[in-house]
């Protein structure tokens, strides 16, 4: 309720931005390729290599999906909140080798 109407409001066009950023940016197989506002799920090859060096680097990737479902063993769930930035998800994509679009927006 602190935002306001119209601070909700460009608080979800934001995340819609970064959101559709970060599935482009990480160039990777969409398992929910419909529309998403904050989460997504994607197949990432090697997952628990990617998983240790993301996390040797600092960053928390995402939750694997395994976890709850088997049959994704390849699956990550990826979050991106108001928190994230540009930088933080260009830097998400070069540790799962994916090319970050020349002069995206985020």
């Amino acid at each position: 309720s602190w935002l306001g109407k119209r601070g909700f409001v460009e608080l979800g066009e934001l995340l819609l931005r970064r959101t559709h950023y970060a599935r482009e940016a990480l160039g990777l197989e969409a398992i929910n390729p419909g529309p998403v506002v904050r989460e997504f799920a994607v197949r990432v090859p090697d997952l628990p290599d990617v998983m240790q060096r993301s996390r040797a680097a600092g960053i928390n990737p995402g939750y694997p999906l395994a976890r709850d479902y088997p049959e994704f063993s390849d699956g990550l769930l990826i979050a991106v909140t108001e928190r994230r930035t540009k930088e933080h998800i260009d830097r998400l994509a070069s540790l799962v080798g994916a090319q970050v679009p020349e002069g995206a927006p985020a």
